[in-house]
């Protein structure tokens, strides 16, 4: 049950339907005083057959004063299935039911009622195969009023006695399926306290429906301005009136939702755009970055490999290089050796030359290297 719906009282539900011909219980004595119609559940539904389709008033305190002991169950069911037989078209159901809501009370009586109630569908062919479903009040197998609609549409020749489908007029067919679905709505009301939209809402589907139309006809007019139960209608404009406001107001929170929702997409749209301009942006970037590495990557790779090839020359000059020195230091140790000798022998002469020789040489080596500043010629 959602905020919006609330239990719907058994009163109320009386007050929607049409009125047919009442048959008044006049109860003015205390509690259980002897002059009562009916002193007993059994006496009740006795009472009801007696009257099918006459609307039934009595006060609420008989409600309290009917009695229903273990011993006179059996005598109960069996009374309410004979009672039942005769009443192919379920009119004695709804109008029982309607009268229990009316006083909208919670007694053991009342739940008396709905199990001989029970009993009394089980005797009926739209009710006869479905019954269990409806007294175990289990969720996996609730029933709604659109299946009782369609199971009286469906066995109303069995229910009216009938070999036929084909030989049921449409009025006694539409009488029966009016019964059922009414005797469900109440008998649902008074077992677990259904919503006033769930009822009005399977009444006007199934019930009050009408052909659609622009215009109000004559007859519709006729009968809204002469219907005597102004308080039914009252209380129906009244929930139409507040089922409309709801529906305004979820509109409009729908509206306003949908222009939040709107605004956030175009935010998000806003976002998504920049995010992409910002992407492509990075991705250029990106790109840019990954040319540059790979062309510094090029140079690095052929600066590695120019410095291999210069190392390998160097190494080759380092080597000429020192084979040519060691070659002329060689020499001109050979012609200091030779001074040296010539000096050690008093040829002062010749050791001048042999020394000469070899400082100018030297001095030459000294000078080509300055030159060539660590190459080679």
């Amino acid at each position: 049950m959602t905020k919006n719906q609330r239990p719907i009282d058994g009163h109320a539900v009386s007050k929607y339907f049409s009125e047919p011909e009442e048959s008044t219980v006049d109860m003015p004595g205390p509690v259980g005083v002897k002059n009562s119609p009916f002193e007993s559940v059994r006496e009740l539904f006795q009472y009801a057959y007696e009257n099918p389709g006459r609307k039934l008033v009595f006060p609420r305190t008989s409600l309290f004063a009917l009695s229903s002991d273990e011993q006179s169950k059996q005598d109960e069911v069996l009374i309410v299935k004979n009672l039942a037989k005769g009443d192919p078209y379920l009119a004695v159901p709804p109008t029982l039911l309607a009268a229990v809501a009316q006083q909208d009370v919670d007694h053991r009586a009342v739940q008396r009622i709905l199990e001989l109630v029970v009993v009394a569908l089980a005797e009926n062919r739209v009710f006869e195969q479905v019954v269990r479903r409806l007294a175990s009040n289990s969720p996996e197998t609730a029933l709604t009023a659109q299946d009782i609609s369609a199971l009286a549409e469906e066995r109303a020749h069995e229910a009216l006695g009938l070999k036929k489908s084909s030989e049921v007029m449409s009025a006694q067919r539409q009488r029966l399926r009016v019964n059922a679905v009414i005797t469900f709505e109440l008998f649902q009301i008074l077992r677990e306290q259904w919503t006033e939209d769930q009822f009005v809402k399977d009444m006007a589907t199934l019930i009050w429906r009408t052909s659609p139309s622009t215009r109000i006809s004559k007859g519709t007019a006729a009968l809204l301005a002469t219907a005597k139960n102004t308080e039914a209608l009252g209380r129906l404009s009244r929930h139409f009136e507040q089922h409309n406001g709801r529906a305004k107001r979820a509109t409009a929170d729908a509206l306003a939702q949908r222009a939040f929702q709107e605004r956030r997409a175009e935010h998000a749209e806003s976002a998504r755009k920049t995010l992409a301009t910002e992407l492509d942006a990075s991705r250029a970037q990106i790109a840019d970055l990954e040319q540059t590495l790979d062309s510094l990557g090029r140079e690095l790779r052929r600066e590695r490999s120019n410095r291999a090839v210069d190392k390998s020359h160097h190494v080759d000059d380092y080597e000429a290089l020192r084979t040519l020195i060691i070659r002329r230091l060689t020499a001109q140790v050979e012609l200091l050796s030779d001074g040296l000798h010539a000096l050690r022998h008093g040829s002062t002469q010749v050791a001048e030359e042999f020394v000469d020789r070899a400082l100018n040489a030297i001095d030459t080596e000294v000078t080509r290297l300055k030159d060539t500043s660590g190459g080679t010629q």
